[in-house]
């Protein structure tokens, strides 16, 4: 063969190797201290404590391999080893990622080779300094005299700066790179604290070319659930059992001012809640005010126990269906967290959202001035 033959050859073969490392997500793993045989689970969060099995492979010696297709890059997954405790979090992207540890320390193993991956490290450091240095503030708080209320003070301050970096972080690392994944998935994180207008602010933040990514399209729908209850709009019409077996409309309560309350008897916070609740109803009802707790407990006698517990002498309403906040009613309202309040003018309109405790009472007895 002439020499400019085999150069052409090796320029082929090289260009399709290079190619294909390309079009490729590659996991390689190497850990120590497994000696046997072991499945290797890659796992994809489904909910707060549920998993989904993706892809799965089986390490010998210590060493495993997975390949991943196209459609599952620009997402986080992690890697359960057997039943072992503990997993591996990487995100996938086109590259080697190569991930090595210890059997003993599985959630301490090293993740690198792709880009996504080494920022995601940075992140998983600054979170273990703000931690080193959340543990050294409480610390210092046990050990002074200070009386409670100004420690809360001090402990909230401290708190919020440490939310700021770690804002500081997530926006610095989108602004300097619109395609990044980590940014998009470290937003995604907080979702559910997020409001709409926020969401809006930061997908603006983002390259068309993540439209299609599953943490993108995901808050994108949230921002556009929680535009159809916020103030300003109509709130969404629903029906639910009532404590007599019948059923009540949202809509029944036009014509007069409504705290809209979601509970249930297992909610410690919804119960504690109650008490502010009960004073601006105790206060304002033959003004016009009316209360309306819908339950997301799915036993009815727990349900009515708690009413009567404590004295919640006004309209309640349930679906008694299993699933907390995925059940309808909450998913109408995109509820992630209970308690969560609205409060509804006579026309049905939402005058305002999240409100609990002083909050609440300052806000209603506004509504009340002069009546």
């Amino acid at each position: 063969m002439s020499m400019k033959k085999f150069s052409g050859v090796v320029c082929l073969l090289l260009a399709f190797v290079l190619g294909s490392c390309n079009d490729t997500c590659r996991v390689e793993g190497k850990m120590s201290d497994i000696p046997e045989e072991t499945t290797v689970y890659m796992l994809r969060r489904t909910g707060e404590f549920t998993f989904d099995t993706i892809m799965q492979t089986v390490m010998k010696e210590g060493v495993f391999q997975l390949e991943l297709p196209g459609e599952l890059w620009g997402e986080q997954y992690n890697l359960k080893f057997g039943d072992r405790r503990g997993t591996v979090a990487f995100l996938a992207e086109q590259g080697n990622i190569v991930i090595e540890g210890s059997g003993k320390t599985i959630y301490d193993a090293d993740v690198k080779g792709s880009l996504e991956n080494d920022r995601w490290n940075e992140y998983q450091k600054l979170m273990w300094r703000i931690g080193a240095q959340r543990n050294r503030f409480m610390r210092e708080m046990a050990s002074n005299q200070e009386p409670d209320s100004i420690k809360r003070v001090k402990y909230e301050s401290f708190s919020n700066s440490l939310d700021e970096k770690l804002m500081h972080y997530k926006d610095s690392l989108a602004q300097a790179d619109a395609t990044s994944i980590t940014a998009l998935f470290l937003y995604y994180q907080s979702l559910p604290l997020l409001k709409y207008d926020q969401i809006d602010r930061i997908l603006e933040k983002f390259t068309p070319q993540l439209v299609d990514n599953k943490y993108y399209q995901e808050m994108k729908v949230r921002a556009d659930l929680l535009r159809k209850v916020a103030p300003g709009v109509n709130a969404p019409d629903f029906e639910v059992k009532t404590v007599d077996g019948g059923s009540v409309k949202l809509s029944s309560f036009r014509g007069k001012y409504l705290i809209l309350d979601f509970w249930a008897s297992w909610c410690a916070p919804c119960r504690e809640e109650t008490v502010y609740i009960k004073e601006l109803y105790n206060k304002y009802h033959d003004a016009g005010l009316e209360v309306f707790s819908v339950s997301l407990d799915d036993k009815k006698d727990a349900w009515i126990k708690a009413i009567e517990e404590d004295g919640m002498t006004w309209n309640h309403g349930c679906q008694l269906l299993r699933g907390g906040k995925n059940t309808p009613v909450a998913q109408l309202y995109g509820i992630d967290g209970i308690p969560a309040i609205w409060v509804i003018d006579p026309e049905g309109k939402i005058l305002a959202q999240g409100l609990q405790r002083e909050k609440l009472v300052e806000f209603c007895s506004r509504l009340f001035e002069g009546k």
